[in-house]
């Protein structure tokens, strides 16, 4: 399942290009698959929401720090989480 862009406030999209002025960020999707497996699709630049009713913020947060070591270490890929109050999501913005 392709993941939705529909239905959402791009105001997570600012408060992002506010902190990361020099990186080319995308329109934000929709989260469809678990949270380890979007994380790991993201390119940099590019945003996945995870509605807080349907994806536990915890594991949200944690996984950069615990399922995806591996990439980080291997790769150097990063990312930053921000609450994303209009969309009642958590937004995932892949930094490098």
């Amino acid at each position: 399942m392709a993941n939705k862009t529909i239905d959402m406030n791009l105001s997570i999209v600012d408060a992002f290009k506010k902190s990361f002025p020099d990186l080319d960020i995308k329109t934000p999707t929709w989260a469809v698959a678990g949270v380890t497996a979007e994380f790991r699709k993201l390119q940099v630049g590019e945003i996945v929401l995870f509605p807080i009713g349907s994806y536990n913020y915890q594991t949200i947060r944690s996984t950069p720090g615990t399922s995806m070591v591996p990439e980080v270490l291997n790769e150097g890929r990063q990312w930053k989480t921000k609450l994303d109050k209009d969309n009642k999501s958590v937004a995932v913005l892949r930094i490098a």
